[in-house]
């Protein structure tokens, strides 16, 4: 129980802990190719509260909300410093916790995210009125590349139905009313970026941004992939994430 919340997690392997935080309208089953690093680290996998397994949260849905439930979650779970690794929204509560928690963290990984988070009206208002069309012909089909499997857009679409079209919407209000492009030059810890090349829901310019304006940054652009590299080119991911923690003392 966090903050009212009973959030649910699941954790594989040992060593240096590394806290997977899922995007808007997504659960924990986004980061399920990335267990197989489960041979060298502890992956730790959690549903923010309203998503997955999780109870819905207590209070109204703001990206602070659930960077303050992180931050305790990787209180209680991680007993040495910890990597956060954040995709879209997730990315946006990683940097959060980057910005005001460094103490927790040996670094963190953006994952096609921004520090300031722009939302097309269109989007916001189809996932208020039309939740299951809007996630069909808009959200689902800009997050993918030109060389996106079937097998992937198939289970993403499924996954993101299974959201509530409430929290769905909230989520993406949360995310447009983000923005701290202010505090990046504050972050002291090492961030790796990852950013998809054909990204239409977190532009490459976002990314650049980040690279140019966080002190200890690096930034890794996938071909061939959009919003959700984790699940498009996983082997590629897999071998940069594990390389930044690798270095990290």
């Amino acid at each position: 129980m966090l903050k009212g919340s009973n959030v649910a997690y699941d954790q594989v392997g040992s060593g240096r802990s590394i806290v997977f935080v899922h995007g808007a309208c997504e659960n924990s089953s986004f980061w399920n190719h990335q267990k197989i690093l489960s041979d060298r680290f502890k992956i730790i996998t959690l549903d923010l509260p309203g998503h997955g397994k999780s109870s819905a949260l207590s209070r109204e849905i703001e990206i602070k909300a659930y960077a303050d439930i992180v931050s305790e979650f990787m209180t209680k779970t991680c007993t040495e410093k910890a990597v956060i690794v954040g995709h879209s929204m997730g990315g946006a509560i990683a940097l959060i916790q980057a910005i005001e928690h460094p103490g927790n963290l040996k670094g963190a990984v953006l994952v096609c995210t921004g520090a300031k988070l722009g939302v097309l009206p269109s989007i916001r208002e189809g996932l208020r009125s039309r939740f299951e069309e809007t996630v069909k012909s808009v959200v689902g089909p800009r997050q993918f590349s030109s060389k996106t499997n079937l097998e992937t857009i198939r289970f993403v679409t499924n996954e993101i139905l299974k959201c509530d079209s409430r929290v769905a919407a909230g989520d993406y209000e949360a995310c447009n009313s983000f923005d701290v492009r202010q505090k990046l030059q504050s972050i002291s810890i090492p961030v790796l970026i990852i950013a998809g090349e054909e990204d239409k829901m977190a532009p490459l310019t976002w990314s650049v941004y980040m690279k140019e304006n966080i002190p200890k940054s690096k930034l890794v652009i996938l071909r061939d992939s959009s919003h959700l590299p984790m699940l498009e080119r996983p082997s590629d991911f897999n071998r940069h994430l594990n390389e930044f923690v690798l270095s990290l003392n």
